[in-house]
This record gives structure tokens, C-alpha cells and sequence, in this order.
């Protein structure tokens, strides 16, 4: 993997910008504070510039004519057309990747899940999402279709941060004892390489669009 010095300074701004939403630094409606940015980071208005386009362009942030950029958040109708994307997307890449685990690759997903599980009733909802990416990314970079794996990637930059706001704490936790159970159901098939069932049960339960309120904010 290379090392942070050689990615392109837009790419190190925009997973700064990101991470600012996520982190709730900035939220819906905020603007986003072009001059500081530039000094935090230590470079020029080009590679901001260049990372606030690239953000409203994939619709996370509004681009208001001489007032700048702000952050646009994700509404209930633009949830559940993601999940719409994303689910026959993510299930199809799970069936292709099937035949493509090893055995090493399905322990470190079991591994994943037990970390999961810990997170959840450790009340470590970071540490849950940052399992959870990489559990979803163990076989969405095996299935063998790079064009896929970049569509996936691309798509999950919408979920910056869940939209929880709408529940009491215990609750987010209920939501993700469910999700994770779900992830249990997806190991299995994995293990039992039921690639037909993985695909229906990825697109039809995992991804629900009942599931997409979760990620409003």
C-alpha cells in the first residue's frame, strides 16, 4: 500500500474533509471552511478546491455560487436510492467472490465479526464501522471484478457518518446487533459457498431499504 506521501494532496484533503463530517465537525448545513483547511493541512486553495468539486459532484456537499461550499447530508429519499444501488451491486459481488476465499480469508472475516460483536457491546460504534468496512471489503476485493470493487468503493463514500439521530443510544446498538447478525448469515453462506443464496440474501435483507433511515443525516 502506498504511503500517505504519495497520494495526490486532493485525495489527503478530501479523507481530511471526510472525516470532519463523519466525526460530526462538520454537519448538514455547515460551510466548510475553505482558508483553514488549507492551513491545517499546510496546502495551497488548488488541492481544496479540487476536494470540495469532487465531494459535490458525488452529491455530500452544496456548492453555493460566492458563498462557497456546505455540507448537504443525506436525505430519506437519497438513502433508499443508494441502498437500491448498492445492494444488487454488493450482492453480486459477494456471489462472485465466493469461489475466490481462502480459508485464511474466511477466518479473518470471522475474526472481523467477533470484533464486531465486542465493539457493539463495548459501545465502540468506531470501532464497529471501521470493522464493518473491512469485513464488506474482504470480499468486495476478491470478487475479481475491479470495475465493481471501484463502484462499491465509490458508493460507500456516501456513508460518512450513520444518520442515528432519531434513536435513543441503547437503540443504535439493537440496529447494530441486527446488522451484525445479518453479517453472521452472510458468513455462512460464504463458508457453505452458497453463492445464490449470498447474492438474494445481500441484496434482499442486508440492504433492505427499510434499513436506509439509518443513514439519513
Amino acid at each position: 500500500m502506498r504511503s500517505d506521501s504519495y497520494r495526490p494532496l486532493k485525495d489527503l484533503v478530501y479523507d481530511y474533509i471526510s472525516r470532519k463530517i463523519a466525526q460530526d465537525e462538520l454537519s448538514a448545513g455547515d460551510r466548510v471552511p475553505e482558508p483553514m483547511i488549507c492551513e491545517a493541512l499546510g496546502v495551497s486553495r488548488t488541492p481544496v478546491r479540487e476536494a470540495l468539486i469532487q465531494l459535490a459532484s458525488e452529491g455530500y456537499l452544496e456548492n453555493i455560487p460566492r458563498r462557497g461550499f456546505r455540507v448537504r447530508g443525506i436525505s430519506h429519499e437519497s438513502a433508499r436510492e443508494l441502498y437500491e444501488v448498492i445492494g444488487p451491486l454488493d450482492g453480486h459481488a459477494a456471489a462472485l467472490a465466493v469461489p475466490n476465499l481462502s480459508e485464511e480469508d474466511l477466518r479473518h472475516m470471522r475474526f472481523l465479526l467477533d470484533s464486531m460483536d465486542l465493539a457493539i457491546r463495548s459501545r465502540m460504534l468506531e470501532r464497529y464501522d471501521g470493522f464493518q468496512r473491512e469485513f464488506h471489503r474482504m470480499y468486495q476485493e476478491r470478487c475479481g471484478n475491479r470495475r465493481l470493487a471501484q463502484l462499491l468503493e465509490e458508493q460507500d463514500r456516501a456513508f460518512m457518518k450513520p444518520g442515528y439521530s432519531e434513536l435513543e443510544p441503547e437503540a443504535v446498538y439493537e440496529v447494530l446487533a441486527k446488522a451484525n447478525r445479518e453479517h453472521a448469515r452472510m458468513l455462512e453462506l460464504f463458508e457453505s459457498r452458497d453463492a445464490t443464496g449470498l447474492e438474494a440474501y445481500v441484496r434482499d435483507v442486508h440492504w433492505s431499504t427499510e434499513n436506509a433511515r439509518y443513514n439519513v443525516w
